[in-house]
């Protein structure tokens, strides 16, 4: 087992720790991933972790931010991120890359060049913050947001569409934290029980969260005042409105002071007078039809952000198990592909799959690590 070190965020070293009772990884292609550590609660290690903050924990090729410890008996147990968990404690205003590349302050619609420019704003004012683009997926799909998100959400869903995946790295020599977007490769081999390279293969199917259609409150649009006394109806469109501003007005009765001018009509050409904002609701209608068309209800006011949280309610398919004779970073590597075969019972599978998550640990001697493969949605 590797010594792990401890550094400040301005990347100093202030402690090196040889005596690791345990240490766990969850490695992520596109996603946050997770260290536990333990250590004896009389190790040097101990006051380091108690007396600072803001801490870096780098352990060989792994590195994570610290983000909470627990005391307790005879034990410190560490617990951290990866480094991309620093994107979740920034957030990116709603935006629309047609009106990026108009403006010239995006290239391209290519994913990478989009998550690498939204990082950039967000990280502005970090002057060793950099970025990279390490795939050459090009796409002509637009990417928006209507609300206010936070980065590493923004990162994961641009990124999942194009079988992308990201990370945060520290570069000690350099003193940075670089963004990187990247992809990984195919393998020539395949894994299986029958060739000896992979043990415990487990196989799940699930459709408890899977909905094809949804339903949403659409947001309303305030077009601002109408003052009946000064013109005529103003024109609107689907879902906009106009609040009414009326001064003694001789047709009072049929605009009240307070009373709202909108539009509920899909066709947009009827208009009518109300006393409280109507709600509309909207469908988004898969592509299942009757009995296999299952629907679901959702908080979200616009299709953008319906459409994204009707993405994630899908019948997932998972493989994962033990590799035997393969190691991560040596034989194979995050977002990487190859064949798998399954045999369970009569049921046999082959298919190509992509590495999503590794499990790494070290514990009394034993160590090991944990494959899965992205979920076939």
């Amino acid at each position: 087992m590797n010594d792990i070190r401890i550094y400040d965020y301005e990347m100093n070293l202030l402690h090196t720790e040889p005596d690791v009772l345990s240490a766990y990884w969850i490695l992520k292609y596109n996603d946050i991933g997770t260290f536990e550590g333990t250590f004896p609660l009389d190790s040097d290690i101990c006051p380091v972790i108690m007396m600072h903050r803001y801490l870096i924990l780098i352990q060989g090729d792994f590195q994570a931010l610290i983000t909470a410890y627990s005391a307790k008996d005879k034990k410190l147990t560490v617990y951290g991120k990866t480094v991309n968990w620093i994107l979740s404690r920034r957030t990116f205003p709603a935006f629309k890359t047609s009106e990026l590349t108009e403006s010239g302050l995006l290239a391209d619609l290519n994913p990478g060049t989009i998550a690498a420019h939204v990082v950039a704003s967000a990280f502005s004012d970090v002057e060793n913050f950099t970025c990279r683009i390490l795939s050459d997926v090009s796409s002509e799909e637009h990417f928006w947001r209507n609300e206010r998100h936070a980065m590493s959400d923004i990162v994961k869903e641009c990124l999942a569409e194009h079988g992308l995946g990201h990370r945060v790295r520290i570069d000690l020599e350099r003193k940075e934290w670089i963004f990187e977007v990247y992809s990984g490769t195919s393998l020539p081999f395949i894994v299986s029980e029958a060739n000896r390279n992979m043990t415990e293969i487990s196989v799940t199917d699930d459709a408890q969260s899977f909905y094809t259609s949804a339903w949403y409150k659409k947001e309303l649009t305030d077009k601002g005042e109408w003052n009946v006394s000064e013109s005529s109806a103003p024109k609107i469109g689907y879902g906009e409105y106009y609040r009414i501003v009326n001064d003694g007005y001789k047709e009072s009765s049929k605009n009240p002071n307070g009373s709202y001018l909108v539009c509920i009509d899909p066709d947009g050409k009827e208009t009518k007078v109300v006393s409280e904002l109507p709600t509309i609701e909207e469908r988004i209608t898969g592509e299942q039809v009757g009995i296999y068309d299952w629907e679901t209800v959702f908080s979200s006011s616009t299709e953008s952000d319906a459409k994204t949280e009707l993405s994630k309610k899908a019948w997932v398919h998972t493989v994962d198990g033990k590799l035997r004779n393969l190691k991560y970073g040596a034989d194979y590597h995050l977002g990487d592909t190859f064949r798998i075969q399954v045999q369970k019972g009569a049921y046999f599978e082959e298919t190509e799959k992509t590495v999503s998550d590794v499990d790494i640990w070290w514990e009394n001697g034993n160590c090991g690590e944990k494959i899965k493969f992205k979920e076939e949605t």
